[in-house]
């Protein structure tokens, strides 16, 4: 158990402070906490006065996935933010941070910090519905232009006017990417003012990507794509919608620096605990200088022919790091680049448990790494 003196200086610190033991109970939690939780004295440990935890958009929040559960299972918790329904009925924005202390030979202790952003994020969800309306107000006219030129540019081609078929397709393309980086705009700026979250299930990687692989394929009449694939289902606690764009943002960024006619690859494998995607091309390659830089927001390098805002490989970034998991690339100029995500794997969704403990999420399994070749 904590020492006296111990306890007073955590009772007295004005940062919230919870600790549990190994098991995940919840053995201590200062005055800060108890303010914030409205949690009276002396009551914290009851299994009673726990707080349902929900994800930004009101769903539930599994006990897998609780900042004390998370930590014990030797995952990062860094600045999660998280619905609190107290007490008293009454929902704050609480922003976790956690850690593991002790083990080995001494008693081991889950330490969780949080505090409340509640109105920080009220403001923010002020500014990101006047940037809603803001890109509805664009949106609007914006859609006009592509479906006009889209019936222009099928007109053009049926008449064989060649030269002005061209130019519809340029009016296509270029109101197209003016969607795209719009997209790419109100889903950083949702993630600065913490409207961003993840909805992690179940999911089979293997279908998903070669689903993503083919419909990039059919949308974009491109057929250089090599899929590599392992054999056998690979499955991960994932948010599938976050987890595809990030594979069709490295396609299309795949394609965008290859030369006409050259193959992209992609692959998935298994290492260890691991699923790892890999998105290789053979286009010009990143200068070496710009690699440490290439995840960062609007970051573009020295490359004038970039076609978006340098918002791409950042979301890519956050959606990776909010599974827990990394991004890296290998890239040698002239000769093309590699992307690969690493995500980690978890067998099997596990059942619910009682809030505030420990929860297992299944053993990882490792699978054959052998890769088969599909198209």
């Amino acid at each position: 158990m904590l020492t006296s003196s111990l306890q007073a200086i955590l009772e007295n610190l004005t940062e919230a402070v919870a600790v549990a033991d190994a098991e995940g109970r919840i053995i201590l939690r200062n005055r800060a906490a108890r303010e914030i939780l409205n949690i009276k004295p002396g009551s914290d440990v009851r299994a009673g006065s726990q707080v349902t935890l929900r994800y930004p958009d009101g769903t539930l929040v599994p006990p897998s996935e609780y900042p004390i559960a998370k930590v014990l299972r030797g995952e990062e918790v860094n600045r999660l933010e998280l619905l609190a329904e107290r007490t008293d009925g009454t929902t704050r924005v609480l922003q976790f941070s956690g850690s593991m202390i002790g083990g080995g030979d001494s008693p081991a202790y889950v330490v969780i910090t949080y505090r409340d952003v509640t109105d920080m994020r009220r403001y923010a969800e002020q500014q990101h519905d006047y940037l809603r309306a803001t890109s509805h107000d664009l949106r609007n006219p914006l859609s006009v232009l592509l479906a006009q030129a889209q019936l222009l540019e099928i007109e053009t081609r049926r008449k064989g006017l060649h030269d002005e078929n061209r130019a519809a397709q340029l009016i296509l393309r270029s109101g197209r990417r003016i969607s795209s980086m719009l997209d790419d705009l109100v889903e950083s700026l949702k993630y600065d003012a913490g409207l961003w979250s993840i909805r992690p299930r179940e999911t089979d990687l293997k279908k998903l990507v070669t689903d993503v692989v083919e419909r990039y394929m059919s949308s974009s009449k491109c057929k250089e794509i090599s899929l590599f694939v392992l054999e056998g289902d690979c499955r991960a606690m994932i948010d599938p919608d976050q987890l595809e764009r990030c594979l069709e943002n490295l396609l299309s960024n795949a394609f965008q620096y290859s030369p006409p006619g050259s193959t992209v690859e992609v692959s998935l494998d298994v290492v260890g605990e691991h699923a790892r995607i890999a998105v290789k091309d053979r286009g010009t390659g990143i200068d070496p200088k710009h690699i440490p830089r290439i995840f960062d927001r609007f970051y573009r390098g020295d490359n004038h022919h970039s076609k978006g805002l340098g918002l791409g490989l950042y979301i890519v970034r956050l959606i990776v790091q909010a599974h827990g998991g990394s991004v890296s690339v290998q890239s040698e100029p002239g000769k093309g680049s590699t992307f690969t995500l690493v995500l980690p794997l978890r067998q099997s969704i596990p059942s619910p448990g009682k809030t505030g403990e420990g929860i297992e999420v299944g053993i990882p399994v490792a699978r054959e790494t052998a890769a088969t070749r599909a198209t």
